[in-house]
C-alpha cells in the first residue's frame, strides 16, 4: 500500500489527508487558497516516493441577510434598529438601493445600523442591499418597511378661565399629534349648567346658568384606525355679575 503525507504547505483549515488511504476530507472553516505539496511513498523494500503541488480554493459562505423585519417608529422618537447578515467576506457595506427611509432616518453604510428620529408618519417601503468585502465581490438585497405612527395625542390647553352668571362664554381646547380630525368627548363630571362641548371643534360654549365650581374631565380621540386618546381634568368658576 501507498503512504500519504503533507510536505509543504498546508490543507485548507478544517481539512484533512488520510495517510493511508489518500483522502481530503472535513468541514472547510476559512476560505481563500490553500497551496501544499502531497508525497505518496509506496511499500517497497527501496520506497519509491512521488510529489505533487495543489491547491484548494475555498469559497466564503453564502451572502444572506438574516433581519427579517424592522420595528417600527413614532415621529418625534428616537429610532434605532439594524439589518444584519452572514457569510461572505467582512467587512460589509449596506445601502439603500430602492425606495426611501422614513425622513429623519439614516442608515450607516458601515454597521447597517438605522436610526435617527422620524419626522413624518407612515409606511416606507425601501430594499437595502449588503455587499461583502471579497475580491469578487457577493452582494444581497431584501425588501423591508418601516411603519411611522403620528406623534402622541397631547391635549395643549392647561386651563380654563372662569365665566360669569348669565354672560356668554366661549374657549377652545385644542390638542397637538395623531391624526386630525379629533374628537371631543366629556368622559367625567358635568360643564357648568347652560354650556355644552362641541365635538368637532373642542370648544366650550354657552351661557352659565348657574353659579359655582365645576369640575369634569375631556377626553380627545384622533382619527387613526385605533385611535390615540388623551385626557385632561379641569375646572370652571362660574361668579356672580
Amino acid at each position: 500500500p501507498y503512504t500519504w503525507a503533507v510536505t509543504v504547505g498546508s490543507l485548507p483549515d478544517g481539512l484533512s489527508l488520510d495517510a493511508a488511504t489518500g483522502e481530503i476530507s472535513g468541514t472547510c472553516t476559512a476560505y481563500g487558497t490553500f497551496n501544499f505539496t502531497v508525497e505518496a511513498t509506496d511499500s517497497d523494500a527501496t520506497p519509491q516516493t512521488a510529489s505533487q503541488a495543489l491547491s484548494v480554493h475555498v469559497n466564503a459562505a453564502p451572502l444572506v441577510i438574516t433581519t427579517a423585519s424592522l420595528g417600527g417608529g413614532q415621529v418625534g422618537v428616537a429610532y434605532s434598529d439594524s439589518i444584519a447578515a452572514t457569510g461572505g467576506v467582512t467587512p460589509y457595506t449596506w445601502a439603500v438601493t430602492v425606495g426611501a427611509l422614513p425622513d429623519g432616518l439614516a442608515l450607516d453604510g458601515a454597521s447597517g445600523a438605522i436610526t435617527g428620529t422620524p419626522g413624518a408618519a407612515g409606511t416606507f417601503i425601501f430594499t437595502v442591499q449588503v455587499t461583502d468585502s471579497d475580491a469578487t465581490a457577493q452582494s444581497t438585497s431584501q425588501a423591508f418597511s418601516i411603519d411611522i405612527a403620528p406623534e402622541a395625542l397631547v391635549i395643549m390647553t392647561a386651563s380654563l378661565p372662569g365665566g360669569t352668571y348669565a354672560v356668554a362664554y366661549s374657549q377652545t381646547l385644542s390638542a397637538t399629534g395623531g391624526v386630525t380630525p379629533y374628537t371631543w368627548t366629556l368622559t367625567g363630571g358635568a360643564l357648568p349648567d347652560g354650556l355644552a362641548l362641541n365635538g368637532a371643534t373642542g370648544e366650550i360654549s354657552g351661557t352659565p346658568s348657574a353659579k359655582g365650581t365645576f369640575n369634569f374631565t375631556v377626553q380627545v380621540s384622533d382619527s387613526q384606525a385605533t385611535p390615540d386618546t388623551a385626557s385632561q381634568a379641569y375646572s370652571i368658576d362660574i361668579g356672580a355679575v
